[in-house]
């Protein structure tokens, strides 16, 4: 099983205090321990020994740790036909670790669970944000805590670049809880969630739509390891699409996507006419732009993810369709909408366990 590459934006991450050198070591043995478990998905103390280059005694210390926690548990002997006793195999029960996880991607508001690494989700709440946004995050995540099974791993928070919700969140988490705060864009927690727990079953270029345009691309590599190309596409935001969609981009320039295609932006259209030909003349001026992308990355998908009365069959068909109409016939891109739950949860779940549990 292969967990995703951790690329935080910068300073994106709250920790509490710095460990020992003694417990700092501890930590380090588990996380590698664990991240080669992951890998393999079932190894026994030998073979991990082996795998992390970790002496036996240092193993056998932390598997039964590990397994006083619950977090390991032993499956059986080994099948392999070797002389001797057979090994006990070892692997890592998702199901044992729960990360807080907190959608700041719909703007006033906050969505919030206890999510696994295997994509569960449990005690989801949405709650709107009043004066104080992060007081309201720190009491739900708190309570999130409360309920927990065990101490959660850490907390994995899902926002758009620049959400004023962040302002203060992080360190305030870290402080009242005592756990590592993570912040990641919405978009690549999305792609995440879409490539271990969606039907995409190939290479694609996501497409958020929220407050603004966020994407990124998700490729498997020759090793079967997914591989993450996100920096360089998320300027599609402010690719100018042309035309007046009636609002200015935040970046001051006339025509952009994000100004087309942003949810704030094609709500205040929405009101009071044809839903169908704003959204259709939306997802047609998102397409153009897509397809010079589409063609220069060469990925077989497109998804689009966003409120459902925005990512709608008729916004993803005009978007498709202006994808085919600038591409080659037998090469475009096919343009599909992502219909899967809680894909920010279930991707911060992901990537909280992938930061924890990598060796540093």
């Amino acid at each position: 099983m292969h967990y995703p590459q951790i690329l935080e934006r910068t300073g994106d991450r709250a920790r509490i205090s710095p460990p020992t050198h003694a417990r700092a070591i501890r930590e380090r043995n588990r996380a590698l321990v664990l991240r080669t478990l992951m890998e393999h998905s079932t190894a026994s103390r030998a073979d991990l020994s082996r795998f992390t280059g970790l002496a036996r005694p240092t193993i056998s210390e932390v598997v039964r740790d590990l397994l006083d926690e619950g977090v390991l548990r032993e499956t059986g002997p080994s099948q392999d036909a070797r002389p001797g006793k057979p090994a006990v195999m070892l692997e890592f029960d998702q199901r044992a670790v729960q990360v807080i996880a907190l959608d700041l991607s719909v703007p006033g508001h906050v969505t919030a669970a206890l999510a696994t690494p295997d994509g569960r989700v449990e005690h989801r709440t949405t709650r709107a944000l009043a004066a104080d946004p992060a007081a309201a995050i720190a009491a739900l995540a708190e309570h999130l805590a409360s309920v927990a099974d065990s101490r959660p791993l850490g907390i994995g928070i899902g926002a758009p670049t620049g959400s004023p919700a962040l302002l203060g969140l992080g360190p305030r988490l870290a402080e009242t809880l005592g756990l590592d705060v993570h912040v990641f864009d919405d978009a690549d927690l999305v792609a995440d969630a879409e490539q271990r727990f969606g039907t995409v079953g190939s290479d694609f270029l996501l497409v958020r739509l929220g407050t603004r345009i966020g994407t990124a691309i998700r490729v498997v590599g020759d090793d079967g390891a997914p591989v993450e190309r996100s920096i360089g596409a998320r300027e599609l935001a402010h690719v100018v699409a042309g035309g007046d969609p009636g609002d200015r981009c935040p970046c001051g320039r006339d025509g952009c996507v994000h100004a087309w295609a942003a949810t704030p932006a094609l709500r205040r259209r929405l009101a009071g006419a044809d839903a169908d030909a704003v959204l259709a003349e939306a997802g047609a001026r998102l397409g153009t732009s897509l397809s010079v992308i589409a063609a220069a990355v060469d990925l077989p998908t497109i998804l689009l993810s966003g409120p459902s009365d925005i990512a709608t069959p008729p916004f993803a068909e005009a978007t498709a369709a202006a994808v085919r109409a600038a591409s080659h016939p037998s090469l475009g891109p096919v343009v599909e909408r992502s219909l899967l739950d809680d894909a920010v949860l279930r991707g911060a779940a992901t990537r909280v366990v992938a930061a924890a549990f990598s060796p540093r």
